[in-house]
């Protein structure tokens, strides 16, 4: 097995984005008490290490023939392995700093829906519902989620899946031909095998009763 690519999620925008968020509740809660500011400060400081290490335990990989998400931490580990059988389409997600940064998340939906979906007026997973304009929905063991240059990841990936779909009809198309053949060599052969059957009928080889048995038989082959 080849790797087309390999990455991990860019942790840069992880901090950027507490960074700013951190400052903004600090600065308003400091307004109201220092303590309850500094209490806050600590247990978001907390948080964000736990989000942080989950995030860098994913590891993403492209293959010749799959996409694989790996995660393996203190927690415990989970490995999620599709093949481009498997994958329908890519949707790249990005928000503001995502963009600004360059960088954002590929969601994969498949032919099972269980990837990814879309969600109108109530509240399901990977189930379209009337009512409002559906959004995108996902969940991060099944995409690959703030990568660098998601782009550049995506149209490998679509390069890639659109080879194995020509390679893959054409092993369908061969093996239809296969088939076309196979029941054509079948059905000269029992024209043969009936016309036998009749010539021994005809020169009395061989009772009614017999010829009806056996040309049963060939049919039911």
């Amino acid at each position: 097995m080849s790797y087309l690519w390999v990455g991990k999620p860019f942790l840069k925008k992880t901090i950027v984005k507490f960074a700013i968020i951190l400052t903004i509740i600090f600065t308003l809660l400091l307004f109201i008490n220092i303590l309850l500011a500094s209490s806050w400060l600590i247990l978001a400081s907390m948080l964000f290490v736990v989000y942080y290490y989950n995030k860098r335990a994913y590891t993403y990989y492209v293959t010749d023939r799959s996409i694989r998400v790996e995660k393996s931490w203190v927690f415990g580990n989970y490995v999620r392995e599709l093949t481009f059988d498997q994958i329908r389409d890519i949707h790249i997600m990005q928000g503001i700093l995502a963009r600004a940064m360059r960088c954002g998340s590929l969601a994969f939906a498949t032919t099972a829906g269980l990837e990814v979906g879309h969600i109108g007026a109530g509240v399901g997973r990977g189930v379209i519902i009337g009512g409002t304009a559906p959004r995108l929905i996902t969940w991060r063991g099944g995409r690959f989620w703030d990568i660098p240059e998601p782009q550049m990841v995506r149209e490998i990936l679509m390069g890639k899946i659109a080879e194995w779909r020509e390679v893959a009809q054409q092993q369908k198309m061969a093996a239809s031909l296969e088939k076309i053949a196979e029941a054509k060599i079948r059905s000269e052969t029992l024209v043969d095998e009936l016309e036998r059957l009749k010539q021994l009928l005809d020169k009395g080889a061989i009772t009614r009763e017999e010829f009806e048995i056996a040309k049963k038989k060939l049919l039911e082959k």
